[in-house]
């Protein structure tokens, strides 16, 4: 699980910003949102971040992401950059380097990861653990200017041989991570096999508002070899009131012909799977198709036909299946987005009330009719703002010392939390300029 992701000089943020699921003394619904990973410390489940558009929520996520891909992800050659903007409205900023560091827990110990970096190279890289109270190193990665080189030491407790430490370092580049040489490396298991796995099985993608949740959902069930999930999601549907009885992912072998070929060549597939689709002949199209039951009888649509929002929430509830029970971390980019706000609410309800494990679920959202409801804890929600010199600030919602009887709600719509956005007269002069009253 993670205790907090810190990150600076990265999009909108160019101060330090620090994301915490350290909860606090609060023990209101202690069982249902916190997890102990150690004893004496509780984890959040939920993490729910607001803000105004352009206010950085979504960067957060994206710095998440970020990170997790530079520790899988090796580059072609060492002339290739590494995705990292930093914060660019600063003269100084723009010039300096990107820090993410993540605090997560394996098997009861507290590991921390971090990196120094900009587009060209890595500066600095750790990995430290705790055995008991004081850390004990991994790994350490520092750069060195004079040779312009990658200078790797590990410690003690690896349990890797100097043989394979050196086929790691080999493949330690400048723009590119140790923990991603690790990941290509041919080496006996040591503790970073778990580490990696980590990042690359149990933090999810990003899902975005505009994700093609059909291809999800599609993708979901083709590899349900246990046949777990098509009841799950037709259950969770009945159960929030959709009208479907059944689900049913259709599949048809279309041969490809010469006008498809052409098609085939020109869509935005990987050159591997265009060339293996070309070299078959042929492609397996599939369609999701929904039952449903109404006073009429029952009727089958095609997905086309069905709405965003069906789409959406379906999509919603492969992620909940996930979190229930594969101990994943989830990040969902406007939460919200198609949902009639009470869906919302009963997803959430549902993953408090069935979580055992140690997921978490990380989302954004504009709907703060969540901070009304009386389910929802204070540390676990985060406000997103922006000062006069354009940098993202990231604040907790329970360290603004509101009383325990005041609504964060009304709060909120006071302004007295964060700064709400301002808008200028609602009247327009004839020459389409704003009247400023």
């Amino acid at each position: 699980m993670i205790s907090e992701f810190r990150y600076k000089n990265f999009l909108s943020a160019k101060e330090e910003q620090c994301l915490s699921f350290e909860a606090t003394s609060d023990n209101f619904m202690d069982e249902e949102y916190c997890y102990e990973v150690k004893e004496g410390v509780h984890l959040l489940r939920m993490g729910i971040i607001y803000g105004a558009n352009a206010s950085g929520k979504t960067n957060i996520l994206l710095a998440l992401s970020a990170f997790r891909d530079l520790l899988l992800d090796v580059p072609k050659d060492k002339m290739e950059e590494m995705d990292i903007t930093p914060f660019l409205l600063n003269n100084t900023s723009r010039n300096e380097k990107t820090e993410f560091s993540l605090s997560f827990y394996l098997n009861q110990e507290k590991h921390v990861l971090s990196l120094t970096l900009d587009k060209k190279r890595v500066y600095s890289e750790s990995l430290i653990y705790y055995p008991a109270t004081q850390p004990a190193k991994l790994y350490e990665r520092i750069y060195n200017e004079q040779t312009d080189s990658t200078i790797v030491n590990f410690g003690n407790k690896l349990g890797l041989s100097k043989k394979d430490q050196s086929v790691i370092i080999g493949n330690t580049i400048n723009n590119c991570t140790v923990m991603a040489a690790f990941g290509k490396a041919n080496v006996a298991l040591s503790r970073l096999n778990e580490v990696y796995k980590f990042f690359s099985k149990q933090i999810a993608d990003v899902l975005h508002p505009g994700s093609s949740l059909s291809s999800f959902i599609k993708k979901s069930l083709d590899e349900d070899t246990e046949n777990k999930l098509k009841p799950f999601l037709v259950n969770f549907l009945k159960a929030s009131d959709f009208n479907i009885s059944d689900i049913e992912l259709r599949e048809e072998e279309i041969t490809i012909t010469p006008e498809l070929e052409k098609f085939i060549e020109a869509s935005p597939i990987s050159n591997e799977a265009r060339e293996q689709m070309l070299q078959k002949g042929k492609f397996t199209s599939s369609e999701l198709m929904f039952m449903h039951q109404t006073d009429n009888g029952e009727f089958e649509l095609s997905e086309g036909v069905e709405s965003r929002g069906t789409l959406r929430f379906m999509g919603m509830s492969v992620i909940l299946m996930q979190l229930l029970q594969e101990n994943r971390i989830m990040c969902v980019d406007e939460i919200g987005t198609s949902l009639h706000y009470e869906l919302l609410s009963y997803f959430l309800k549902v993953f408090l009330a069935n979580s055992t494990g140690t997921s978490q679920l990380i989302m954004t959202t504009h709907d703060i009719n969540l901070l009304d409801e009386d389910f929802i804890r204070r540390d676990c929600v985060w406000f997103t703002d922006k000062n006069n010199s354009g940098e993202s600030l990231l604040i907790r919602l329970s360290s603004l010392g509101l009383h325990k009887n005041l609504s964060p709600y009304n709060a909120y719509k006071q302004g007295k939390l964060v700064n709400l956005p301002f808008f200028d007269s609602i009247y327009i002069k004839e020459n389409g300029v704003c009247d400023h009253r």
